[in-house]
């Protein structure tokens, strides 16, 4: 019972806003959840109107972003998803391939909830600290923590390259909010490097270099 028509459900251009309505008056009470992904986060919100509800949001890169919308639970409404394609020139620099943003609409309390999921991956701001990092000592566990709780969304890539083998052991525990703490064993003595990278690029101060 619920429709969405507009020629936000189709397509766009970078910055300039994008809209269609969902039209939810014959489909009596219900929770309203509107998702779109896409290549770059988009600036969404959503307006009463006397259909429904009024959804305008503005995509930053070009590419395919899918619109998700649902009623009344987890029940996707007809057509959803939709696929809409954006062309223009890209307006940020977030190198993220994909991005989610959504509004809930709480028919009871009559509240609107949007969130935006802009994380862009930046190793420059991940924080290392630890013995491990600069000393090792054979047949004993060397560690050190790694802070990236405000780097963004990626994935903590840790290796020891020594003299002759590489490391045997490497532990890495995610301790919650991005934050890790990582556990190595070496065997020989020796010239060893360390390297810690979120995602494809080094965090500062990698590669370490320190003899054991």
């Amino acid at each position: 019972m619920v429709s969405a028509y507009g020629a936000g459900l189709e397509g766009g251009v970078t910055g300039v806003p994008c809209e269609f309505v969902v039209n939810t008056s014959s489909a009596g009470t219900g929770a309203l959840a509107v998702t779109i992904d896409g290549p770059s986060k988009v600036k969404m919100d959503c307006k009463e109107c006397s259909e429904g509800y009024k959804i305008t949001y503005i995509p930053m890169a070009p590419g395919n972003y899918l619109i998700s919308i649902k009623y009344g639970g987890p029940y996707h409404i007809v057509g959803s998803p939709f696929k809409a394609k954006i062309t223009g020139s890209r307006l940020v620099r977030s190198h993220s391939m994909h991005e989610t943003a959504s509004v809930l609409v709480d028919p009871v309390s009559r509240s609107i909830t949007t969130s935006q999921q802009e994380e862009p991956s930046d190793a420059g701001r991940v924080v290392a600290k630890g013995l491990g990092l600069t000393r090792a000592y054979v047949g004993q566990k060397n560690t050190f923590s790694v802070d990236c709780s405000k780097a963004g969304r990626n994935m903590l890539l840790v290796g020891v390259e020594g003299p002759r083998l590489p490391c045997e052991e490497i532990i890495v525990k995610h301790l919650g909010n991005r934050i890790y703490n990582v556990t190595y064993q070496l065997k020989e003595k020796g010239e060893y490097i360390l390297v810690v990278k979120w995602g494809e690029d080094h965090i500062p101060g990698s590669p370490f270099h320190f003899s054991v």
